[in-house]
């Protein structure tokens, strides 16, 4: 049984249901015993289209933040409660998102990369067609790795391509061997998984298998409700029975303290 999920948005990402404390006593109920909040951040240097219905505004910041330490703190003879946010990596803006957070006392970010570039509009990952792109998108998601400042990588296999061409999985072990050399654990994603989304994909956990990735499941809840979900936990432990992967249960949530801790 999952006992903890690191991978849980709030209602300000703008397209997840529920008030923050019902995630809580769902999770409580479902024995979870360590939750991480990690809604969509937002992005200085992004406006308009950005936001729409995709990502916390940057004004819901400060209110995302006092609700889930106060919630911590309620709750904490129950359930271990941790503060982080899903975030995309944009070179040109990354420094600026970074200073922007410090003061907040976010305690980790999962990286979750939905764009192959730092354009607002530009391809959605699952509908990136060629290998050009999707290339381009598997080498910025390997720069925000080495960056050294996120617990793990959300749903890695959400980039399109057709997966039976060679180079979907010359790409996927690419993206695979630099997770591993940097010791970042992979996602198996849940909301893919029980909506039959294009990810998880099994050939790049196939792959994942024979590299030897560590694996974190991750319920993406976008609903209180998905903590009870028994059916997709259960799919996803036969993926990971037939390539033979390593699951983690814990994170390490700390590399984004220790990065402002060494900058002081």
């Amino acid at each position: 049984m999952l006992k903890a999920n690191y991978h849980t948005h709030t209602f300000r990402c703008m397209h997840a249901a529920g008030e923050d404390r019902e995630y809580v006593e769902a999770a409580i109920k479902a024995g979870i015993r360590v939750l991480g909040c990690s809604d969509h951040t937002p992005y200085v240097g992004f406006d308009g289209d950005y936001y729409s219905g995709f990502r916390m505004r940057p004004e819901a910041l400060e209110d995302y933040v006092n609700s889930v330490n106060s919630l911590k703190e309620e709750y904490k003879d129950r359930i271990e409660i941790h503060l982080g946010l899903e975030a995309e990596y944009y070179p040109r803006l990354f420094e600026g998102f970074l200073r922007f957070i410090e003061p907040y006392g976010i305690e980790y970010l999962i990286l979750g990369q939905h764009f192959p570039d730092s354009d607002q509009y530009g391809c959605y990952a699952p509908y990136i067609n060629d290998a050009e792109t999707a290339e381009k998108y598997v080498n910025q998601c390997i720069e925000a790795m080495e960056t050294g400042l996120f617990s793990y990588v959300a749903h890695p296999d959400i980039f399109g391509l057709d997966r039976s061409l060679p180079q979907f999985l010359e790409l996927s072990e690419k993206y695979c061997r630099a997770a591993k050399a940097l010791d970042i654990p992979l996602e198996l994603n849940f909301l893919g998984l029980s909506q039959n989304r294009l990810y998880p994909c099994e050939e790049f956990f196939a792959v994942a298998g024979k590299v030897g990735n560590k694996i974190i499941y991750g319920r993406d809840a976008h609903n209180p409700n998905v903590f009870f979900d028994r059916e997709t936990e259960e799919r996803a432990d036969e993926v990971l029975k037939k390539y033979s992967l390593e699951r983690m249960e814990n994170i390490d949530i700390t590399r984004l303290s220790r990065y402002f801790s060494g900058k002081k």
